[in-house]
């Protein structure tokens, strides 16, 4: 289900590749999908990771109904079906450096929990979402609706979880459930990740960390984040490099 290459540049991408299912995920694939991100988490060498669906159809139709009903019925079987995929949700966005997800055609259910988990999403203008459960008597875990909420607030996550309704890529941006939306969906990532890969990558490992974690200000752990970049080296070649009126390397270190 999942390819992964990691550039030179650190950058890893990974790829749901089931597109005769439009990547729809079967329980197994959510436990791939946790350990994949659980062990790239662990690089040191990672700057960025790219997820994306193969096939001209969908990011991700969400998960494999067609194995509910042997999987995913009754309380007790759903609550381990769902402590899996809140696993491997929480496991990408874990992943301590930016994280984009590439959206094309369809990114329902599951697929737009995942790219929710992500740090930034990117549509192609013929992309379109949903989140569906109402359709079939079920609710998502808390973790994946609270980031709904933080992404377009609760008058917004009321009405698609309320409705159902698929919206298309304009109106995904317009309440801010995607970052940005283009015809050359490819072309606009590139330009992001470019921007994200000449900067310092200890400050955004260490902004994901305060966004997330958003310590209590001038609390320890906020000045545990901050203060040890005063001390990298990529803070003295950055002050250098200012000096000599010359662009910085960083070397993440």
């Amino acid at each position: 289900m999942f390819d992964l290459s990691i550039e030179d540049s650190g950058v890893a991408r990974l790829t749901l590749n089931a597109p005769e299912r439009l990547n729809a995920l079967a329980l197994d694939d959510w436990q791939r999908l946790a350990s994949l991100c659980h062990d790239l988490g662990r690089r040191e060498d990672l700057r960025a990771v790219v997820i994306a669906g193969a096939g001209a159809r969908a990011f991700s139709a969400g998960g494999d109904i067609t194995e509910f009903a042997e999987i995913r019925m009754g309380a007790a079987a759903a609550q381990a079906y769902n402590a899996e995929v809140d696993r491997a949700l929480r496991s990408l966005a874990a992943i301590p450096v930016p994280t984009l997800a590439r959206l094309h055609g369809a990114c329902f259910g599951g697929g737009l929990m995942i790219a929710l988990a992500c740090d930034l999403r990117f549509a192609a203008s013929v992309a379109q979402f949903c989140v569906p459960p109402a359709k079939m008597s079920f609710a998502y875990n808390a973790w994946p609706l609270e980031r709904l909420h933080r992404m377009v607030g609760p008058g917004h996550t009321f009405d698609l979880v309320y409705t159902a309704r698929t919206i298309d890529a304009e109106e995904a941006h317009r309440i801010g459930l995607i970052n940005a939306v283009a015809d050359d969906l490819d072309a606009l990532l590139q330009a992001r990740l470019d921007d994200i890969l000449k900067l310092a990558p200890l400050s955004h490992r260490a902004h994901k960390r305060l966004i997330n974690e958003a310590p209590v200000p001038g609390s320890l752990a906020e000045r545990t984040l901050t203060d040890q970049l005063y001390d990298s080296q990529d803070y003295a070649e950055a002050v250098q490099a200012f000096n000599q009126r010359r662009r910085p390397t960083f070397k993440g270190q």
